[in-house]
């Protein structure tokens, strides 16, 4: 089953949200395995290595046996301290791992994002030791690894799109995945803004829910342009050529 398609009127590739890749997990909303894009080699990425998610807090029982049907071994939770404090967490029937991304740690993100791109820009150069972290937890694992955070767009979404981008999936097939959050998260996305009380509260949140499937290629090409590459920006942030060799090698093979 093809998990892309290029139904789109403005001719960028979008998710079908029809596909395999997409998982019934109950109490969650925006899951996707990342298995099934293709590869710079004509390959596709293997399924059951990552997958990515919003908060597996929200999981029902039936939600968390299908996590286990689908045999995750781990859980990595981006999400900050005070985050996890105001939900704190039930004992999950799985390991997670802890690796806390917190935007408004940085003073330029902590009234807001000015917009996406500037807010992915501030993450990528901030907390690139986080994402190595997390890219030596997925490919040190035998089974399948859920990755994130609170809805599972932004810092799930930028982890993904470094993990992709090394596997050799081209920036067009990323966004269009990183777009599948856009739709999966805009019913909870307009409650929000319905919530909001006054129009200044209203304008800070359509900054942060300013689509984001379109702000990922000019991302990933200041990757490049920054740092060389993923692999490179991830070398530098500290994360060992074995750790990223390995996840190449179990999501791409």
């Amino acid at each position: 089953m093809s998990c892309v398609s290029r139904t789109g009127t403005d001719g960028r590739e979008r998710l079908n949200l029809d596909s395999e890749r997409v998982l019934a997990w109950d109490g969650c909303i925006n899951v996707r395995d990342l298995g099934g894009l293709e590869t710079d080699d004509g390959r596709k990425t293997r399924f059951g290595v990552a997958i990515r998610a919003d908060s597996i807090r929200g999981l029902t029982d039936e939600g968390w046996q299908a996590l286990a049907n689908y045999g995750v071994e781990r859980a990595i939770d981006l999400r900050a301290d005070d985050e996890v404090a105001e939900d704190p967490p039930d004992a999950a029937p799985i390991p997670v791992v802890r690796v806390p991304i917190t935007p408004w740690e940085l003073a330029s993100l902590r009234e807001g994002w000015p917009s996406m791109r500037e807010g992915y820009l501030a993450l990528i150069e901030h907390f690139g030791p986080r994402f190595a972290e997390v890219i030596a937890e997925v490919g040190g694992a035998d089974g399948p690894v859920v990755i994130h955070c609170q809805g599972g767009r932004d810092r799930t979404g930028l982890v993904v799109a470094l993990i992709l981008q090394l596997v050799g999936v081209a920036p067009e097939l990323i966004a269009a995945d990183h777009a599948g959050s856009d739709a999966s998260l805009a019913p909870k996305f307009d409650k929000w803004l319905s919530e909001a009380e006054t129009e200044a509260e209203r304008e800070r949140l359509r900054r942060i829910f300013e689509p984001a499937g379109r702000t990922m290629v000019g991302i990933l090409e200041e990757v490049d342009a920054r740092y060389g590459g993923p692999r490179k920006y991830l070398l530098e942030a500290g994360a060992s050529p074995e750790s990223i060799d390995r996840l190449v090698l179990r999501l791409r093979g």
